[in-house]
């Protein structure tokens, strides 16, 4: 426990001392939502329509839900995998794995960063997105954690089956780039959930993201979350994790 705990400390110490890392999960989706806000026009605006759960609405409050999502991809399918993949570039999986420290224990390490980075994140990007333009708390907190618990175990499975197999930080890095365009897609960075085409909408709500952001959307301005999106979620989170196991590579 006491070796978990050091290897914790120092990669926590790395991760604050790569300036990427930092970017992509504490600021990146804080200064994605302040664009929103103050960049593209008539998002301040309220939407209307005839839903009245959603009519007051303005598009920016459906970015925050967004907000969270690019936080939890930046963090499980970018910055993970990237670190893994440097160890594994580098040899310190391999010479790990035959002391009695266990390579193991990198990985556990790695998820507790992940963790703790993901938190700052959040706190970060809801807090300003509360002071900067009142934004509506979760109406249903207890599902909106729930949702985001499910996604993240999701998306870090997901990040997993990339951290397992990439040789190296810049293949991880680039493979984690593409998926992170692609789940931003169906999250709604472009166009938030209730706002989609409906055909793209019930596309989306089969992708781990689609399913995790419409969810937190339903949680936070409407306060009743179905159990689709957490079947959705867990039938890429059981798959994803059993074949990052089966083909992770030491070295």
């Amino acid at each position: 426990m006491r070796s978990l705990t050091a290897i914790t400390k120092v990669e926590t110490l790395l991760f604050l001392r790569n300036p990427t890392s930092v970017f992509m999960a504490l600021l990146l989706p804080s200064l994605l939502l302040l664009m929103q806000a103050y960049v593209i026009p008539g998002t301040m605006d309220p939407i209307g329509g005839a839903d009245a759960a959603f009519a007051a609405l303005r598009p920016i409050d459906f970015f925050v839900p967004v907000s969270v999502a690019v936080a939890l991809a930046s963090v499980a399918i970018t910055n993970y995998p990237s670190s893994v993949g440097a160890y594994r570039e580098s040899g310190v999986l391999r010479r790990l794995g035959v002391t009695p420290v266990g390579a193991h224990r990198i990985l556990f390490a790695q998820w507790a960063v992940s963790g703790i980075s993901l938190a700052a994140a959040l706190v970060i990007a809801l807090a300003l997105s509360r002071f900067a333009f009142d934004a509506a708390t979760p109406r249903n907190p207890a599902a909106a954690a729930a949702v985001i618990i499910t996604g993240t175990i999701a998306m870090m499975a997901l990040g997993s089956v990339i951290a397992a197999v990439a040789a190296s930080a810049q293949v991880a890095y680039g493979l984690g780039l593409l998926v992170f365009m692609a789940a931003m897609f169906t999250a709604g960075m472009w166009t938030p959930g209730p706002l989609m085409p409906e055909s793209i909408r019930i596309i989306s709500g089969f992708t781990p993201m689609g399913a995790m952001t419409q969810a937190l959307t339903d949680a936070w301005y409407t306060g009743a979350v179905s159990g689709a999106p957490f079947l959705v979620m867990f039938a890429w989170a059981l798959p994803c994790g059993a074949l990052a196991l089966k083909v992770f590579k030491w070295r």
